[in-house]
């Protein structure tokens, strides 16, 4: 014969061979395991909260940007190869947004590729035109390194690489 007990903290019934609810223990398990997945979000990378997820977004903003006045520049472009340029610009950061997006495999490497590429054209602008006059071309593509660090740090590998 099996006698049942009542537990005083949830009001279900179990064996009496058992010295503490199983109910109870299973819900408190549960609890110690969210309040330990909030904990991991709330000092990692996981949750979205932190800077890491701030300079993601700014980036993809940023790109969005490139793209749009790439495509506008194309316009005003008299020579065919500077069109060609411009519309690889545009194509390309449009790509990378979309990748990373969503959080596609290759959207940190591309992201990646995109801001060396970038950064070698400022650099050889600021090489062929000579210092201070190529100021207005230059320093901004130079400017994407910023981004570089965040797509080489673990945060990024597990954010992107699922």
């Amino acid at each position: 014969m099996s006698e049942f007990v009542e537990c005083q903290n949830c009001g279900r019934r179990f064996f009496a061979e058992n010295i503490e609810c199983p109910y109870c223990r299973g819900e408190q398990e549960e609890r110690e395991r969210f309040r330990e997945a909030q904990r991991g979000r709330e000092s990692g990378f996981a949750g979205g909260g932190g800077m890491f997820p701030l300079l993601f977004a700014s980036f993809q903003m940023l790109l969005v940007g490139i793209a749009v006045l790439a495509l506008l520049a194309i316009g005003r472009a008299a020579l065919a190869p500077q069109r060609t340029l411009l519309a690889l610009e545009a194509a390309g950061a449009a790509v990378v947004v979309v990748g990373l997006w969503r959080r596609k495999r290759w959207a940190r490497h591309g992201a990646v590729v995109f801001i060396l590429a970038n950064a070698a054209l400022g650099f050889l602008s600021l090489l062929q035109r000579g210092g201070m006059l190529a100021l207005a071309w230059g320093p901004g593509p130079l400017a994407l390194l910023v981004f570089l660090v965040p797509f080489c740090t673990k945060q990024a590998r597990e954010r992107y690489d699922r």
